[in-house]
């Protein structure tokens, strides 16, 4: 190499080395978020993060709880962004249409860029959610209420043939499958429902998929690249990372479902009617832009990622903690078989509301599983926040964490316990409730709240009043979220909540 290339390298690496060094001292003493307290490692890179969350596997969200214990309840967690431990705070920055709050689209990359989740701006995200609302009323998803009767049905075959076979069964596969066809029969019609319940058995097909999805999120987040490398060149990303096999079958099946809808005849139109996508794709109130098919295949794709694998998460570990609780479980048999004294009879979501014991049974659910692991940035891109004696700069992503505030011993004594009792007062309730935040809050929660409930109301109705079951080899280490991948994940493996189903009581 010539003299003069190696000085040319040596400029760009000491120019290189100068501007890294900038940087880093700007952010330590120059940045409006210096005075923050946080490790200084974490303020001046983002490789902090990353450490945690891609090479020790998920682990930044228990590493920020340290950080709050040792530096307070307000931390600068990386270069641009400031993490709230305090559950009072949660309602400000969480806050309602009225004052606006944008995602942060570095923190919202899940490899969907037209999803409504992935919008960042608070106006086209407004516009594209307001599509979607509709769907998810409470009353909306009462009219699909028969489907998912449908679907509970399929369910409950399926659980005898199990039972006849003295099988062991996986309640997250089952649920998931549930959930499937739930959510691709609401989302495309029923000529796209992927039709797990119609095979002879329960396959952990889409919990693999969908497992494998939330496993890569985070690594998606820190190096975007490789989706993109992985999407262009899938075989080779499967070989490199056998699991991106499933992330790739998933993105074919639904892109698959999402291109049918835009060749369906008039009369499958009409047999959709009501159903998300086909309502979507038919309006003449939504524009040719927002009806896109790469647009409409991300959102279809974030719905059903998204809207199965957490309810069934909860659905789950929520009848994990019932069957192993003997006067949990007698309790709320005895309420089932008062309400519902034949067990074949449908059970409406609505008179499952009333039954007090299961009401607190799903709230009690949904808060210990604290299945949404992930911090949810917002930034006030016109409002300082102020929290205390800290006022955050407008357009500083700010995020608390759903997680921790479940399990506050501060709210919720004996927060790892499952206790149904907790809500039965009405007392209780109402000072309760207000922290109760599975679906995070404001004008960007989840949209799937509605759906969730109606789904644990109907599904644990469905299998109390039915079956009876117990645990074959399961432990608290089959439910214990030891990873942050978006929605928690044990350790890899032990995700299964095993049962043998012993009786059943038609």
């Amino acid at each position: 190499m010539a003299p003069k290339d190696i000085l040319c390298l040596l400029s760009i690496f000491i120019a290189l080395i100068l501007v890294i060094t900038w940087v880093v001292v700007y952010r330590l003493f120059f940045s409006p978020l210096s005075k923050f307290p946080g490790p200084k490692l974490a303020a001046a890179t983002q490789l902090y993060e990353l450490y945690f969350d891609v090479v020790k596997g998920g682990q930044f969200l228990w590493e920020v709880e340290r950080m709050h214990r040792e530096y307070g309840p307000v931390v600068r967690i990386n270069p641009f962004e400031v993490h709230i431990m305090d559950p009072d705070y949660y309602d400000t920055l969480y806050a309602g249409s009225i004052r606006r709050r944008d995602k942060d689209p570095w923190f919202s990359f899940i490899g969907l860029p037209k999803s409504t989740f992935s919008t960042a701006p608070h106006g086209l995200h407004r516009l594209r959610r307001n599509a979607l609302n509709r769907f998810f009323s409470k009353q909306s998803i009462q009219d699909f209420e028969p489907t998912m009767h449908e679907k509970l049905e399929l369910l409950s075959e399926h659980l005898c043939r199990t039972m006849k076979r003295n099988s062991v069964l996986d309640l997250h596969s089952a649920y998931l499958c549930f959930a499937a066809d739930t959510v691709s029969t609401y989302s495309f019609g029923p000529s796209g429902c992927f039709g797990y319940l119609d095979n002879s058995c329960l396959t952990d097909d889409w919990k693999k998929k969908v497992n494998s999805v939330f496993e890569h999120l985070i690594l998606v987040r820190h190096i975007p690249p490789l989706l993109h490398i992985g999407r262009n060149f899938p075989l080779l990303a499967s070989l490199l990372v056998p699991k991106f096999s499933y992330i790739n079958a998933a993105e074919t099946q639904i892109r698959a479902t999402v291109r049918k809808i835009y060749d369906m005849s008039e009369d499958a139109e009409s047999k959709s009617a009501g159903c998300i996508l086909p309502t979507i794709a038919a309006s003449s109130k939504v524009s040719t832009e927002e009806k896109d098919l790469r647009r409409m295949t991300d959102e279809a794709t974030f719905l059903m990622v998204a809207g199965t694998d957490a309810p069934s998460q909860v659905l789950a570990i929520t009848m994990f903690y019932i069957l192993r609780n003997t006067e949990v479980y007698w309790k709320l048999r005895n309420e089932l078989e008062t309400a519902f004294p034949e067990p074949l009879e449908t059970m409406s979501w609505n008179k499952l509301e009333r039954i007090d014991y299961l009401s607190a049974i799903v709230k009690e659910g949904l808060r210990i599983s604290a299945v949404v692991t992930t911090r949810l940035p917002r930034i006030a891109p016109d409002e300082t926040l102020v929290y205390g004696k800290w006022r955050i700069p407008a357009g500083t992503p700010v995020s608390m964490s759903n997680h921790f505030i479940l399990r506050d011993e501060n709210i919720f004594p004996n927060a790892l316990e499952f206790t149904p009792e907790r809500w039965m007062t009405v007392e209780n309730r109402r000072s309760l409730e207000r922290y109760l935040v599975p679906f995070s809050k404001g004008s960007q929660s989840c949209l799937g709240q509605n759906m969730t409930y109606a789904w644990l109301f109907l599904a644990l109705g469905m299998s109390i009043r039915r079956f009876e079951f117990e645990l074959a080899g399961t432990s608290d280490d089959n439910i214990k979220i030891v990873r942050d991948c978006f929605n928690g994940q044990t350790v890899p493996g032990l995700n299964n909540i095993n049962v043998r189903i012993t009786r059943k009581l038609f």
